[in-house]
């Protein structure tokens, strides 16, 4: 019997000159198939035979029209919030045909679990219209606003099949997290801290088209929690506001306004809050020192509804102060 050997090097060299798109789409049919547990059929379709990436058929299922799905990829820094333009004019809506929106870490190797599946009449009823100077009309797909299609890749599978026996008749409630849950103020603690230490402490550059005229805006989302901060910088004074959302529903914020500083204070100021990203600005007192740099934390209260003040100290010398104050929107 003859014995085949793996080329190791022509192998390693095949799968680093795979596109990110074609490994999203392959981790994507890996992903369907297990949850699947050979119920569904999914496929790449042959080159210009429909206007789709994979094709999905009911094992079987001779009656029931597949599934068509459009795949969008997003790679690079996680924590940005994804935006994806589309042409008004040429998209296409079908009841069979999806988009689903994915995000592959280069770094890993690896789909991250959750993605959004959107019905491309739904994207067409939900996108965000944008005007261009020439006339064309965009639709944007902004991830924030699209939260209710939301899911697990492990559910996926799950809920083709439901809109299979149901001939379409996909309900999204418990799949996206439309459904009201209870608010884990850990798990929200810990968003807000991560969500901060990849903005501005970070020194993230804030989105192109901010809401409000002449402001820096940041963001930062993951899982069904969606991180907004914007504010005015002046020439003595700035004054912001942070806002979480979940599920596309504000549940928390946060309203500050502070002295302008200089650079290399900012910079101790950036360092303080990376490191006590967990801490400050949560009610309660904590301090960082560096060299003749102090940076003191005072506040009162806890996540739900809590006030403080931060300053900084250079040779015991106050230099900044910021007042903020915040809590959670609802019981």
């Amino acid at each position: 019997m003859k014995k085949f050997t793996r080329d190791t090097k022509f192998s390693k060299f095949k799968m680093e000159n795979i596109s990110v798109q074609e490994k999203t789409e392959n981790r994507l049919i890996d992903a369907i198939n297990t949850g699947a547990e050979g119920r569904l059929i999914i496929y790449k379709p042959p080159k210009g035979a429909v206007d789709a990436d994979l094709v999905v058929e009911v094992r079987g299922g001779y009656k029931t029209k597949p599934y068509n799905f459009k795949v969008i990829c997003f790679s690079g820094r996680k924590e940005q919030n994804f935006v994806k333009d589309f042409s008004q004019e040429s998209f296409k809506t079908d009841k069979n045909l999806f988009l689903i929106f994915a995000y592959f870490d280069t770094v890993a190797q690896k789909l991250d679990d959750n993605v959004w599946l959107v019905p491309s009449i739904d994207f067409a009823d939900t996108a965000e219209v944008i005007k261009q100077d020439d006339g064309e009309n965009l639709l944007r797909f902004n991830s924030s606003k699209f939260s209710k299609f939301l899911m697990n890749k492990a559910d996926v599978a799950d809920f083709l099949m439901e809109g299979f026996k149901t001939k379409g008749k996909f309900v999204f409630k418990n799949k996206g997290g439309e459904e009201k849950r209870e608010l884990n103020l850990e798990n929200l603690k810990e968003f807000i801290a991560e969500a901060r230490r990849n903005t501005y402490a970070s020194s993230s550059t804030g989105v192109d088209n901010p809401r409000l005229l002449e402001s820096v805006q940041m963001e930062f989302q993951k899982r069904d929690f969606f991180y907004r901060d914007i504010y005015f910088l002046g020439d003595k004074k700035f004054i912001g506001q942070e806002i979480v959302y979940q599920n596309s529903k504000p549940v928390w914020g946060m309203g500050y306004i502070g002295d302008v500083i200089s650079k290399l204070e900012e910079k101790f100021l950036k360092e303080a809050l990376l490191e006590l990203s967990s801490k400050c600005r949560f009610g309660g007192t904590f301090e960082h020192i560096k060299r003749e740099y102090k940076y003191q934390d005072k506040g009162q209260g806890n996540i739900e509804d809590f006030s403080g003040e931060e300053k900084i100290f250079v040779e015991n010398k106050q230099i900044y102060r910021l007042s903020y104050n915040g809590g959670l929107l609802s019981k």
